[in-house]
């Protein structure tokens, strides 16, 4: 039998099967050596050690659980500091003053779903990359947004100048490539350098070549041919057959990591649900390995969803994200409707343009390009069809079909959202139109100097590109 000294009791009382016992000592109590400790000249207590730092001391690497349940059992007279885990919300909660309300009222406080502060991470692969971003939310979750920010993610490369090639008019498919420079906003046709035709293709590109695929030498077939064009000689490339893709598609859609030299080109669609991956460092289409199927092989998916964590790819009811870093698919629980025949033109600078509606209708999305939350509705008239072509401060839509196949060219400046038809020497020539063929952009000032430092940065010192 152990003895347990007292200054003294301070009450004693029972009845109806239950008892009451206060103790009162100017010393410390120590239950099972540690387990629990009572400071009482600090009035601190601790749990798993007898030095309690704090009103309330755990130590140990385990966890606390903490009062769980629904909103509706809350409790009835909260105190402002209160703190528990609401189970249908599935998130921490803690009552405390709301400044935008100006009232103590209960509001999440973090989760692993969502609520607070979201992940940061200085891996720009990461989808918590947070460099430079901004904190912003949607209602329910907090989000980092790139959105016409400065981040050290841009710093790759300059676009100077881009090219489109294939396309069609009245079911014919064409071989002829278009230049445009960017900095006076003029095209150049260069002539029917392809080795084979092509109309509702996608392409890829990296520094210095443009790949063009599903090649099909007809209207609306199907091939998993690849044709090559130099943006250096400005000239098509001899065939190689490592270019193919595995599948033959139709009317495809693509999207890339081209921030990295060395990346990857992923293509979906056209009649079928496997994404194939083309190296743009070996140009070599992946044979193996492939990643997973994407949840709509069907034709007339979108292409163009370039972002810095993501590719973003939509065709009618479904949308879908593509994360580079894992190669898998996430739902676009925020992209737009529409059909996939309008194209998304992407940004340096944190957001992306979707094209809603259906061919030659009216509407875009301005969205967030590593969210895919929409930021806002756009009009950039009737289009379909189109060929968006990446700039750095402005891009462009190339041979748009806007109800008729007439080559409308318009640009769009990415700090303003506003668009602007172009017409003169801007449009692409040499055919009557080049709607549904394949943009790239060419490399042709770096980011950086030799010795790392910076020559540009997007959005503040390049020039009209």
């Amino acid at each position: 039998m152990s003895q347990l000294n007292v200054d003294r009791v301070v009450s004693l009382s029972g009845g109806g099967g239950t008892a009451q016992f206060q103790l009162e000592s100017s010393g410390n109590f120590n239950f099972d050596s540690g387990t629990l400790y009572v400071d009482s000249a600090n009035n601190e207590v601790g749990i798993n050690t007898t030095n309690p730092r704090s009103n309330l001391d755990i130590a140990g690497t385990g966890s606390v659980v903490v009062p769980v349940g629904t909103t509706a059992q809350r409790p009835g007279a909260p105190v402002e500091g209160m703190f528990r885990y609401n189970s249908e919300e599935r998130q921490f909660e803690g009552y405390s003053l709301n400044s935008g309300t100006n009232q103590v009222e209960w509001g999440a406080i973090a989760g692993a779903g969502g609520g607070g502060t979201p992940q940061q991470s200085t891996d720009r692969y990461s989808n918590d990359y947070s460099v430079g971003a901004v904190l912003k939310s949607d209602g329910t979750e907090a989000y980092w947004s790139f959105e016409g920010v400065l981040s050290d993610w841009g710093m790759a490369r300059i676009w100077t100048h881009g090219y489109v090639g294939g396309g069609y008019q009245s079911g014919s498919p064409w071989r002829n490539v278009n230049r445009t420079v960017h900095a006076t906003d003029t095209s150049t046709n260069l002539g029917d350098t392809l080795d084979r035709s092509g109309a509702y293709m996608a392409g890829s590109f990296h520094d210095t070549r443009h790949f063009f695929h599903s090649m099909e030498n007809t209207y609306r077939g199907s091939s998993n041919y690849t044709s090559g064009f130099s943006m250096t000689s400005e000239s098509g490339i001899t065939h190689q057959n490592s270019w193919d893709m595995t599948v033959n598609r139709a009317s495809m859609g693509s999207f890339q990591d081209y921030i990295f030299a060395g990346g990857y080109s992923y293509l979906q669609g056209g009649g079928n649900a496997r994404t194939d991956a083309f190296n743009l460092s070996t140009e070599v289409m992946r044979t193996s390995g492939f990643p997973p199927n994407h949840g709509d092989g069907g034709d007339d998916p979108t292409w163009g969803g370039n972002s810095r964590t993501k590719g973003w790819y939509k065709r009618s009811g479904t949308r879908q994200g593509f994360t580079w870093k894992t190669e898998s698919w996430v739902t676009w629980n925020h992209g737009p409707g529409g059909d996939g025949w309008k194209k998304i033109l992407g940004t340096m600078l944190g957001h992306m343009y979707v094209g809603t509606g259906n061919n030659a209708q009216n509407g875009n999305q301005k969205c967030d390009d590593t969210t895919g939350i929409q930021v806002r509705g756009l009009n950039f008239g009737n289009m379909g069809e189109e060929n968006f072509e990446i700039g750095m401060r402005k891009g462009y839509c190339l041979g748009n079909y806007n109800g008729a196949q007439n080559n409308n060219t318009f640009k769009v400046n990415y700090a303003t959202d506003g668009h602007t038809n172009l017409g003169g020497s801007s449009p692409p020539s040499g055919h009557g139109g080049m709607s549904s063929a394949h943009c790239s952009s060419a490399s042709a000032v770096s980011g950086v100097n030799t010795d790392g430092s910076q020559a540009y940065n997007y959005g503040t010192t390049i020039p009209n590109f």
